[in-house]
């Protein structure tokens, strides 16, 4: 057995391509549970989206105010991330995940106690603190334990509980809150997170490199100093690096509004029942169950023999996913007709999602790769996320949902693929991008 002292930062990153670091049954059984962690942080996310109809009616809020409730949640991320980032280079991975995901579920919790519109944008908000810091240990874990040649496809699979999360989240929502009322909802949907989230816990890690601040190599000096403005300049000296952020926040800022407001839509603008309008809402996330892995299994091969295939295969994604969200919402009128498309428009831009998450790491030094994992869910947030809803709400109030939703659209997917385009145009060499990655192979044997 190996445990976790025998694994240092350099070891985890410079194992043979065909190495599992912790072994394939242990890699696979923390995958699975990182996937289940992030399938009930979506599910704690969206749950208020298939309360909305209910929440609405009680509280008389606006479309402004309903959006407010999801862009405090990402507010709340943005704000705790960089902690997180240095807590788990400093600490663990894993124990760190495991905590925030405890606290996370707690406040989502007591917002089931909330008596006041007020009083629940505040739980949303810490709510958002709490899921800030396990998807930038989750993605740094997953990049050290698998082989390269199975990353991307396990960064895959760890995205596939987004979608499930939305749809558990948005289906449950709705039926419990109409059932039991949505403050019992909220309560109810609290408890696996929690559980799950314990079970993380003791599970292994790998040491970090101790930090060296007179080292004479500027690469070591570099890669080492994790948190130091080594690391930063290494990140920001990174062009396609930097658009890779950008390009994942613009593609968040199109899909994230539509999820949110899909089921006030169909309600809305179509008459359908609040229930069955949650329900077809969740059947488009469960949809992106096998497009996300699918994408990433693409990528993988397509990348052994072009090393920027990833972003030609999301840029072809996200310009025809672009196209059918502006047919959608600009010159469709009927129901089906408008679901039809969307159901599409949204698996293929999903088949992408992680090709700018990869980029993430493999980009970034060896001691730096938390903190761009925490720079790409803070730019995915306070670009993406956060605006998202609040701004699709405020134009709903003005001009109504079905335009706020293409104008929401139509600009944000024309920024993702000019960001696209970018980080295409700026991507390194082949042997850029192994010295980016921190030359693991140098590392493994300094490290001797």
């Amino acid at each position: 057995m190996r445990d976790e002292i025998g694994y240092t930062q350099a070891t985890a990153f410079s194992s043979p391509v065909e190495e599992y670091v912790f072994g394939k049954s242990h890699s696979l059984k923390i995958l699975l549970s990182l996937s289940l962690l992030m399938t009930f942080d979506f599910a704690d996310r969206m749950i208020i989206a298939g309360l909305l109809p209910i929440i609405k009616e009680e509280w008389r809020i606006t479309d402004t105010e309903a959006g407010l409730l999801s862009s405090v949640l990402y507010l709340g991320m943005v704000i705790f991330v960089f902690p997180a980032s240095l807590l788990i280079d400093r600490w663990s991975r894993l124990k760190m995940a495991s905590l925030t995901g405890v606290f996370w579920s707690l406040s989502s919790a007591a917002g089931a106690w909330t008596k006041s519109f007020s009083e629940l944008v505040v739980t949303r908000a810490f709510v958002g603190i709490g899921e800030a810091g396990y998807a930038p240990a989750a993605y740094v874990w997953i990049s050290a334990a698998f082989p390269g040649r199975r990353r991307q496809l396990a960064l895959g699979i760890f995205s596939t509980g987004q979608p499930i999360g939305m749809a558990v989240g948005v289906a449950l929502g709705g039926y419990v809150g109409k059932m039991l009322g949505w403050h019992q909802a909220l309560g109810l949907m609290a408890a696996p997170g929690l559980l799950i989230a314990i079970l993380i816990y003791r599970g292994r890690d790998y040491q970090n490199l101790p930090v060296v601040a007179d080292s004479a190599d500027p690469l070591r000096q570099s890669v080492l100093h994790r948190f130091g403005w080594d690391s930063v300049r290494a990140i920001a000296r990174s062009p396609s690096l930097i658009f890779a952020f950008l390009a994942g926040a613009m593609g968040t800022l199109q899909c994230t509004p539509v999820f949110y407001f899909l089921p006030m839509f169909l309600h809305r603008v179509h008459g359908v029942p609040a229930a069955t309008a949650t329900y077809m809402t969740s059947g488009i996330m469960m949809m992106v169950i096998v497009s996300v892995p699918l994408g990433g299994w693409i990528m993988d091969r397509w990348s052994d023999t072009m090393p920027r295939a990833k972003l030609v295969f999301a840029w072809i994604a996200s310009a025809i996913g672009t196209v059918l969200f502006g047919l959608a919402f600009g010159a469709a009128r009927g129901c089906t007709t408008q679901y039809a498309l969307i159901v599409i428009a949204t698996f293929i831009i999903a088949t992408a999602s992680t090709a700018t998450l990869s980029m993430s790491q493999e980009l970034a030094p060896i001691g730096a790769r938390a903190l761009s994992g925490s720079c790409f869910v803070l730019v995915l947030h306070l670009l993406g996320s956060a605006p998202g809803p609040y701004f699709t709400g405020l134009l709903s109030d003005h001009y109504g949902l079905t335009t706020a939703f293409l104008i929401m659209c139509l600009v944000s997917g024309a920024l993702a693929l000019i960001t696209l385009l970018l980080a295409w145009w700026y991507y390194p060499s082949v042997s850029r991008a192994e010295a980016a990655r921190g030359v693991s192979r140098g590392w493994a044997r300094v490290c001797d």
